[in-house]
């Protein structure tokens, strides 16, 4: 049986005080109440601390910056940051302790712009942050993405000799990676004379993020010392990079005999996608049973990325088992989303309906991803009707933003069910631009009915807004051959060609030993490696 300190720590010192704080006799001496604020730092005793800070009142004293440091850390450690905060502004003369408890109070509770304010009253007051101060404040930098007061911050700290403090520069990295500057981040981290894992993660983040995955797998290459979070980092970079075989094999490599790290559930949650991306059912199960072996598939995050993985796998009984095995308190919006898409990609609209109907009973709010998924689900099943109801709710009654794609939803609700004209009156009154993926949707419609008016009329903008997309042309160009309309069709090919749009080959997947292989048309099969299981 393991000892769990903090839970058997609790009861003793409430049983303790209680009585004690209860008491109009107990006193302290003053400079203890300090040693007392911090021993209830971390442990949950909000209303203990509460009743000491009561008898300091009561006592008439005013709490030095020390013992305030100590009271503010206190109640940021149990929620409470307005008492924090009102506390640390009773002190006349705050010290560098009481800024940074302050500092830090705010910044982990993401209160960005406050953790900025104090930062700026610290140096009014002709104090200078150290090697605590710094981190936090350009954490909350990062968050606020201000390039100019990181630039402004950094001088700062290089004027009070903290740049190449570990900890102040892997902060300053962190921060001109989340503002977009990865060449100033860069420059920094090859100037360090010491480095963590967590600078080499940084900039690995970063470069994912920035599309520079060859950067990345340099980094991390070249990385001493890989943590969890290096392996996690380039697993997901990966998968958003839409390079699902190298997430994949990497997330292999650290299953191997050679690796000291085993992923985590963040990790699991990262590489499930690749998995939906490259269609590999058997490789999914496979990562399934292993984080089910580790205890790893108990974390909400992770149920619900393996609704996501399954679905897009093709399993919808296995997505439906996945999302009914969360329990119900620990049940996200993302996982009623994930099932929501989950019916509504498989056609199953009655059903993405009736999810959405529990989830506003189980007190949840939709978002814009919520609806792009029902109305999706209407259309594929054809739920017209009900559909135009849920769109028109969406701001009426949830006070949802109608957005691109749920137009593009309604274009293909209308436009499956031959209600072309309809379809086009909705985009010439929509109170934005109509995008691509509008003018597409009426475009499919115009091919399924065979409207070549509609079908002209959507090319004609597809051809604006994505140039380099040779699928517009080649619809257009094959419902002028169906319609005998030779001439159209060659010039429309000729122009095809005068634009330099060249046409994508065909391609398909099939898995084969939880391997996704992918063949394009055109290709040699006799060049293949696997021929003869071909």
């Amino acid at each position: 049986m393991k000892w769990n300190h903090q839970a058997s720590m609790r009861p003793a010192m409430a049983i303790l005080l209680e009585p004690l704080l209860s008491s109009s006799q107990f006193q302290l001496p003053p400079s203890s109440y300090a040693t007392v604020f911090q021993a209830f730092t971390g442990k949950n005793l909000l209303k203990l601390g509460q009743q000491l800070h009561a008898h300091i009142e009561i006592r008439g004293l005013r709490p030095t910056p020390f013992l305030a440091a100590k009271m503010v850390a206190m109640y940021a450690s149990s929620g409470d940051i307005t008492s924090s905060a009102r506390i640390f502004h009773s002190v006349q003369n705050p010290s560098l302790l009481l800024f940074n408890s302050m500092v830090r109070a705010y910044s982990l509770y993401k209160y960005s712009e406050e953790t900025l304010q104090i930062f700026t009253k610290l140096h009014s007051l002709n104090l200078r942050g150290d090697y605590f101060t710094y981190p936090f404040v350009l954490k909350s930098v990062a968050n606020l993405e201000l390039l100019r007061i990181g630039k402004c911050i950094h001088s700062m700290s290089m004027r009070d000799g903290l740049e190449f403090d570990l900890y102040v520069a892997t902060s300053l990295i962190d921060m001109y990676v989340k503002c977009g500057k990865l060449g100033d981040a860069r420059k920094l981290f090859d100037e360090m004379p010491v480095r963590d894992a967590s600078s080499w993660n940084s900039l690995i983040s970063g470069y994912m993020k920035e599309g520079a995955v060859d950067s990345a797998r340099e980094l991390f290459e070249e990385m001493p010392t890989k943590n969890i979070v290096s392996w996690t980092s380039m697993i997901s970079g990966y998968t958003q990079n839409g390079l699902a075989a190298n997430a994949l094999k990497l997330f292999d490599k650290m299953l191997g005999r050679d690796s000291d790290l085993k992923p985590n559930w963040v990790t699991i949650m990262s590489v499930l996608p690749a998995c939906a991306h490259s269609s590999a059912l058997e490789q999914g199960r496979r990562i399934h049973g292993f984080a089910r072996e580790e205890g790893l598939d108990c974390h909400p995050s992770v149920q619900t990325a393996l609704v996501g993985m399954y679905a897009k796998c093709g399993s919808l009984p296995d997505a439906k088992l996945c999302f009914d095995r969360i329990n119900p308190r620990s049940r996200s919006l993302v996982a009623w989303n994930s099932m929501i898409s989950a019916y509504a990609s498989h056609g199953r609209g009655e059903e993405a309906v009736h999810t959405f109907d529990l989830m506003i009973q189980e007190g949840f709010r939709p978002d814009g991803i919520t609806f792009t998924g029902l109305l999706s689900g209407c259309s594929h099943s054809g739920l017209v009707e009900l559909g135009l109801r849920f769109f028109d709710s969406m701001s009426s009654d949830y006070q949802v933003e109608k957005r691109h794609e749920h137009y593009a939803c309604v274009v293909d609700l209308l436009g499956r069910a031959g209600r072309l004209v309809e379809a086009y009156e909705l985009i010439s009154n929509m109170p934005m631009p109509a995008g691509a993926s509008v003018w597409g949707s009426l475009l499919a419609a115009g091919r399924c009915h065979r409207n070549l008016e509609i079908s002209e009329l959507s090319a004609k903008k597809l051809f604006e807004l994505e140039k380099e997309n040779s699928g517009n042309y080649v619809i257009l160009a094959n419902m002028y051959a169906e319609a005998a309309m030779w001439d159209e069709a060659k010039a429309l090919r000729a122009l095809q060609k005068l634009q330099k749009v060249r046409k994508n080959p065909g391609c398909s997947w099939v898995e084969n030993d939880g391997k996704a292989i992918v063949f394009l048309g055109g290709d040699d099969i006799s060049s293949n490696s696997q021929t003869v299981e071909i």
